[in-house]
């Protein structure tokens, strides 16, 4: 049961999963408008702690979209708000109000930094989108990088920045940078570039994604698979040579990615587009293997033992399709699992957890009232 209280269900939402020292993190209430993240054992439900210190609880909830681990300490934004999380036991090892905004994509760095974005009035006076490096000991935020802009293009007091750093595995030096430039008519540019820490030089730069439309902005992080870069822009998975820059290929599709994104397992590329199908390509050529109708809006996709597992906006229920097949091997329906759970499943974070000390794989996803772990399909 997530609620002590049945007449208060906003228990805010999670849509990235949240695994430590094998417990998972969700989003729970007390009963008296107060939401709190709860770290419980998966094996029997049981909660190991609670936390709940958000500068403003009557209105805040704990929405956790990116955040970044390191050892013991999770630290997530929301607004100009910064937390960070002991969870050992569930207190603030830090929390800040800050004097702006920040985005709440937050991404790894090595060690223990992060990097984190906001905006600042640059010396033409207009908002640019810049990176920080966060230090996630002290909570401490440095200015780290800014996007090579041509500043050609204003829109409204903007003229871009970057959106996302992304580390490159076996290249230490080397930052993968997206960014973006609005253009007239409410178009955007949407760029890559991969920085040399080291130099301070770009290696390449200003490699576009996709020809400008209305609807080209990046969704969700790129992801580095075998010396390619494959992301969403707008309508379109791409895929470009992480040495280079040079695209490999492109797949345009009726609409985007934008909620559920995508991921790569087992070699393949499986994406929840908005048209409501789910689709697998190959990530060498970008050819469709197989697409499966599905939901359109979706939680972000989880992965185990060969079955992808997330929850339909639309249907209200826990998929699981076969990621060699595209076969459905689930479709949940909570109010059949339990009558006296009226709510759909929401589209919150999937958790999956392997087998162990001699159980089963599980897979738990949430609804509005109760959290439900059932033996993984493999």
């Amino acid at each position: 049961m997530l609620h002590n209280n049945l007449g208060f269900h906003s228990n805010s939402r999670f849509k990235a999963p949240v695994y430590y020292n094998g417990n998972i993190a969700i989003p729970t209430t007390n009963g008296e408008n107060v939401r709190q993240m709860t770290l419980i054992n998966p094996d029997n439900g049981e909660t190991i702690w609670s936390w709940d210190d958000r500068f403003q609880p009557a209105t805040e909830d704990i929405s956790i979209k990116y955040y970044h681990l390191y050892n013991n300490l999770l630290t997530y934004q929301k607004g100009d708000r910064s937390y960070c999380i002991n969870m050992d036991n569930g207190t603030t090892h830090w929390k800040f109000r800050r004097s702006k905004p920040f985005d709440v994509r937050i991404t790894p760095d090595e060690n223990n930094y992060y990097f984190t974005y906001s905006s600042i009035i640059n010396q033409d006076g207009h908002k640019e989108q810049i990176c920080y490096k966060g230090n996630i000991q002290t909570g401490e935020l440095t200015e780290f990088l800014r996007a090579n802009l041509s500043g050609s293009y204003v829109s409204s007091e903007g003229i871009g920045g970057i959106i996302y750093v992304n580390k490159v595995p076996g290249h230490d030096n080397y930052l993968l940078v997206t960014y973006a430039e609005p253009l007239p008519n409410w178009e955007v540019n949407s760029f890559f570039g991969l920085y040399d820490t080291a130099s301070g030089n770009w290696v390449w730069d200003r490699k576009l994604l996709s020809p400008p439309t209305i609807n080209t902005s990046v969704f969700t992080p790129p992801q580095i698979y075998e010396g390619k870069i494959i992301a969403n822009v707008g309508k379109k998975l791409v895929c470009h040579d992480l040495m280079t820059g040079d695209q490999i290929w492109s797949r345009q599709f009726y609409q985007d990615f934008m909620f559920s994104g995508f991921i790569i397992a087992e070699g393949k590329i499986i994406a929840n587009n908005e048209d409501t199908y789910t689709y697998c390509l190959d990530p060498e050529t970008g050819d469709i293997i197989w697409k499966t109708e599905t939901a359109g809006t979706s939680s972000r996709i989880s992965y185990l033992n060969g079955i992808v597992y997330f929850v339909g906006g639309s249907t209200g229920r826990l998929h699981a399709l076969d990621i060699n097949t595209g076969r459905h091997v689930w479709k949940l329906q909570s109010d059949l699992l339990d009558p006296e759970d009226t709510y759909s499943f929401k589209t919150n974070a999937v958790y999956v957890i392997p087998a162990r000390d001699g159980k089963p794989p599980r897979v738990i996803a949430l609804t509005h009232l109760y959290a439900y772990c059932f033996e993984a399909y493999r």
